[in-house]
């Protein structure tokens, strides 16, 4: 099995994330990260970031069974915001939601399972639980299986599995 991230895999919603957050903090020294994210208008932001390059069209042409979309969420809104984005872009595979401070191995097996994500922390943590996890990154990064587009993960599900 496959699963996507969504942030910085599928969507490209960290790119300024932090932006207004940073300037909040200079006249609101007391704001948390936490606070922020949880009152942020994800709606919004889903909707202006968009996906990234030409994920959702990949995802819609493969059989939805083929992958999950795992994805952190810093709130519940978070959360209900990117199911419903997913949704209204035609994407039909399932979606799991993970809170912010839990690893995704404890959400769903990794073992023998292909995580595809942006953050190499998340990488190791799935790694060490079993998983196979790959790199999304722009370009190839020495020391990581990376991979630059969703299709990609793909077709290395079909290598490994032998069905190439």
């Amino acid at each position: 099995m496959i699963y996507f991230d969504y942030d910085g895999v599928i969507g490209n919603t960290e790119i300024g994330l932090f932006d207004e957050y940073k300037r909040l903090k200079l006249t609101m020294p007391e704001l948390s990260k936490i606070q922020y994210l949880i009152e942020f208008d994800w709606h919004g932001w889903l909707r202006k970031c968009g996906p990234k390059k030409d994920s959702f069209t990949i995802l819609k042409a493969h059989d939805p069974k083929e992958a999950f979309i795992l994805t952190r969420s810093w709130s519940a809104q978070e959360g209900k915001e990117k199911v419903l984005y997913i949704r209204e872009n035609g994407v039909k595979n399932s979606i799991i939601i993970v809170p912010y401070d839990v690893p995704k191995s404890l959400v769903v097996e990794a073992k023998g399972n292909i995580l595809v994500e942006d953050q190499r922390c998340n990488i190791v943590e799935w790694r060490e639980a079993g998983g196979i996890g790959l790199l999304m990154a722009d370009t190839i990064v020495e020391g990581w299986t990376t991979i630059t587009s969703i299709e990609e993960a793909f077709e290395y599900e079909r290598k490994m599995r032998g069905h190439w």
